[in-house]
């Protein structure tokens, strides 16, 4: 996904957000780069995050056999319903070789994490205000940093902190791992 990160998009994507302020927290509007993808900007500090919200078939490349087969050995066989969208985030700066490396994008501070939850389940709020029609939402931890920080957005999601309730339909097998998936209630 990395490869819609352009420079142009990035000018478009962070206009007006706050640039080399090591405080500043900022969550842009979504914009639409492909037919059933859209990325939201995250700004954390110096950091500056990409969250793609990719439609689950459009990610598939169109094959519901893939999806079917995905949703068979990562999610218990719990398919996503049409228009649900697989989340990913990763630094603006990433490439090819470190758009998923925790590694290669660490937080100002590791003890941001829970700050920076928060930050990411406000964007998916957004998200879901700006397209309605998206019934779910889908996470595949890449460590388990990321399985703890999923797991606790799930948490505050069915508490509604952030508003609207979503409820956990799927969360990663313990045994090979899997998808975190939040529909709302």
């Amino acid at each position: 996904m990395h490869h819609y990160i352009t420079p142009a998009l990035q000018v478009d994507l962070f206009a007006g957000q706050p640039t080399n302020d090591p405080v500043a927290v900022a969550i842009t509007e979504p914009l639409p780069v492909a037919d059933g993808i859209e990325i939201i900007g995250i700004v954390f500090g110096p950091v500056r995050f990409v969250v793609f919200f990719a439609d689950v078939l459009a990610y598939a490349g169109g094959d519901p056999q893939w999806v079917q087969e995905t949703a068979d050995e990562w999610a218990a066989g719990f398919a996503p319903a049409a228009g649900a969208r697989l989340v990913k985030f990763m630094r603006a700066e990433a490439d090819a070789d470190t758009m998923f490396d925790p590694l290669s994008w660490p937080l100002p501070a590791p003890g941001m994490i829970w700050q920076f939850c928060d930050v990411l389940a406000r964007s998916l709020v957004i998200h879901a205000a700006t397209y309605v029609a998206v019934p779910q939402y889908f996470f595949m931890p890449q460590s388990g940093q990321l399985d703890l920080l999923y797991n606790r957005l799930g948490k505050q999601f069915a508490q509604g902190r952030y508003g609207p309730t979503f409820r956990c339909v799927t969360r990663p097998a313990q045994d090979k791992g899997g998808f975190y998936g939040f529909e709302r209630a």
